[in-house]
C-alpha cells in the first residue's frame, strides 16, 4: 500500500512539473497546430491571477482509439468549455506518448478523464472517470451525467 501511495505522489509531482514546463498538450495549443484535427478549447484555460485551479486531463489512446472516442472527446471538450470556463485547467494527453500515466492513474481503457485536486500548487487527490463513451448518443443525458460528476468533484474542491 505504501508503495502505491509513493508511486501516486511521485506520478502527480512529475505531472505537475511537466505541466508547468508545457510537456503536454494544452487545449489552447491544439488550435495553433496546422495539423490539428481535434477540436480545441482556445482561450478557455487562462488561469486568473493568483488562483489555484483543479486540473482535468483527457487521456486518450492514439494507437488503438475506440470507435466513439473522437466524438466523445469532442463532446467532453464542448461540455468543459460551456460549463467550466475559468474554473479549471484542462489537457489532452496521448497515453502512447506518455505511458508513465498509465500506472500513475491506473488507466485501463482507451479514454479516461482524470480530475486532480490542487492546493497551493500541490496535488492532494484525484478522481478517474471511465466508460466515457457509454450514453454518448443521448447528448443531454450525457452532459448532465458528466457535469454532475465534475460538479461533485469541484464542490469537494471548494470545501478543502
Amino acid at each position: 500500500m505504501l508503495k502505491r501511495i509513493i508511486a501516486f505522489i511521485f506520478g502527480i509531482c512529475v505531472l505537475l512539473t511537466d505541466l508547468s514546463q508545457k510537456k503536454y498538450t494544452d487545449f489552447a495549443e491544439i488550435s495553433k497546430s496546422k495539423a490539428a484535427s481535434a477540436p480545441t478549447l482556445e482561450n478557455l484555460y487562462i488561469n486568473p491571477e493568483g488562483q489555484t485551479l483543479p486540473e482535468i486531463i483527457i487521456f486518450y489512446d492514439s494507437v488503438n482509439p475506440c470507435f466513439r472516442c473522437p466524438q466523445t472527446i469532442e463532446l467532453i471538450i464542448k461540455i468543459l468549455k460551456e460549463n467550466y470556463n475559468g474554473q479549471i485547467h484542462a489537457y489532452l494527453i496521448d497515453i502512447n506518448r506518455h505511458p508513465e500515466f498509465i500506472s500513475a492513474f491506473n488507466l485501463s481503457t482507451t479514454l479516461n478523464l482524470v480530475l486532480i485536486r490542487i492546493s497551493d500548487g500541490a496535488s492532494f487527490g484525484y478522481k478517474k472517470i471511465t466508460d466515457l463513451t457509454a450514453g454518448i448518443n443521448d447528448i443531454p443525458s450525457y452532459t448532465q451525467m458528466l457535469t454532475e460528476k465534475i460538479d461533485n468533484f469541484l464542490s469537494i474542491q471548494a470545501e478543502n
